[in-house]
């Protein structure tokens, strides 16, 4: 019950402390003479931008055991060596790890990105979905 009349009393105050008691507005608060504003700007949806398609090439392996890799690096898993005139499909290039030209070949950090090794898709042939291929060891 005290709880209550200490409540009730408090908000009195602070009502009472907030407003002159009169009951009509004073004339510079009046909501009449606020403003009204009105929404210019109209909201646009951005204008969807279809992906082109990479070119697809073909390109032969320049020497004999180029590497096939699972990954764009010499140190991406072997998934077989290939003869010199081996035809791949480059569906992308990619930069990776630089590799060193050995014997045959260009040094260089560009990796072919492959999807078939001498027409067979590389899915049936090794079971990924893509292969990657040193580009300079091919022309």
């Amino acid at each position: 019950m005290l709880r209550r009349l200490l409540v009730v009393g408090f908000a009195t105050i602070v009502i009472a402390g907030c407003g002159s008691g009169s009951s009509t507005p004073s004339p510079e608060a009046s909501p009449s003479d606020a403003p009204i504003v009105t929404p210019t700007e109209t909201v646009t949806e951005a204008p969807i931008v279809e992906p082109t398609p990479a070119e697809v090439t073909t390109t032969t392996a320049a020497c004999n055991a180029v590497g096939i890799r699972k990954l764009p690096s010499s140190s991406g898993a072997l998934i077989v060596r290939v003869a010199a005139g081996t035809e791949v499909r480059v569906v992308e290039t990619v930069v990776g790890d630089a590799y060193k030209a050995g014997n045959c070949g260009t040094a260089g950090e560009t990796w072919l990105k492959i999807d078939q090794v001498d027409g067979k898709d590389v899915k049936a042939l090794y079971g990924v979905t893509f292969a990657y291929a040193a580009a300079g060891f091919f022309r």
